[in-house]
């Protein structure tokens, strides 16, 4: 403990006196540099088997390991083969494959940027190829619907769906795209921008589409390390949602958690296997009901196509025949 934090006091000193006399420099083993907030809290802290330093303020690191504080907390933590930092402005890019770790979350992909401030938040993090994105809580029981009849009064079959919407909700939830970029918007919120090829796979999910954001929101009672709770998913471009016995299309969707829908639109079309197909410029999916709400719009008439009828036996008796 007592070399830890004579690392922690000397690291600013020794990279200051790097930057002054780095073209005489050798290069550095196994170093800590930390770095406070006007609070004196740790704001960042990066640890490197080596460090060289580049020019003034830019230093190519190896196995560099990079720990982001929130409120004294490890909010994440990333690691990579190699990287270039630059302390002074608490940024940091690379082209190797980088790995993310929160609470809640991993990410990970390659050609990488970090910034420890920008103008929409703190601790971005950006993926330009092959970026992925794992959400540990799931998000497939957002969007469960009721297999079972309204009105039915059987406890068990109560019980059943309780038990897969908990199901649904604890199975991780995968995001790909060409890219990918999160951050934290506020102390109490991240944002995740997926763009190009987007698609998001879970429990009894499969959606894709051109780009979507997702936002989480921290409870009240949630610790200042924890991503909280979706809140809300804004995808565009030719989406397509699949769920159970149910496909969407559209050219926008907008998930509101709190109000439990689904709003889809612009050449909206639900095909169910069990009511039949619903297009319109806007459709309304509710969370746990099968049915889709669809909304008229100025240039296209709402449409409802319901499975054929089934034969209830007046069939038209047939004609006799002539002798």
């Amino acid at each position: 403990m007592l070399l830890r934090l004579l690392a922690l006091f000397l690291s600013p000193l020794y990279v200051s006196l790097l930057g002054a006399k780095e073209h005489n420099l050798p290069t550095v083993q196994n170093l800590v540099i930390p770095q406070f907030n006007d609070d004196g809290h740790l704001s960042w802290e990066l640890h490197a088997s080596e460090l060289k330093s580049k020019d003034r303020d830019s230093y190519i690191t190896k196995n560099p390991i990079l720990y982001l504080f929130t409120d004294q907390i490890i909010e994440l933590t990333a690691k990579s083969k190699a990287g270039e930092f630059l302390l002074q402005s608490g940024q940091a890019h690379g082209a190797s494959f980088f790995d993310v770790v929160g609470n809640g979350f991993s990410a990970n992909g390659n050609e990488w940027e970090w910034r420890n401030s920008v103008a929409k938040g703190r601790n971005q993090m950006i993926f330009k190829e092959y970026g992925k994105v794992v959400f540990s809580n799931g998000l497939g029981g957002i969007f469960a619907s009721n297999s079972g009849r309204d009105g039915s009064s059987c406890v068990s079959g109560q019980e059943d769906r309780s038990q897969n919407l908990e199901k649904n909700a604890t199975v991780p939830t995968i995001a790909q795209a060409n890219y990918l970029e999160f951050l934290s918007t506020q102390k109490n919120s991240h944002l995740f921008s997926l763009e190009g090829n987007v698609s998001i796979e879970g429990d009894n999910l499969f959606l894709t589409c051109e780009k979507i954001e997702v936002l989480f929101v921290q409870e009240g009672n949630a610790t200042s390390s924890e991503i909280g709770k979706i809140s809300t998913m804004d995808a565009k471009g030719k989406v397509v949602l699949r769920q159970g016995g149910r496909i969407s299309y559209g050219d926008k969707m907008f998930l509101d958690v709190k109000q439990g829908t689904v709003l889809l639109t612009g050449h909206v079309r639900v095909v169910d296997d069990e009511w039949g197909e619903a297009s319109g410029e806007s459709v309304v999916l509710e969370k746990g009901q099968r049915r889709a709400r669809v909304l008229g719009g100025g240039s296209t008439r709402p449409r409802l196509e319901l499975p054929p009828l089934p034969d209830f036996g007046f069939r038209k008796k047939a004609k006799k025949t002539a002798q």
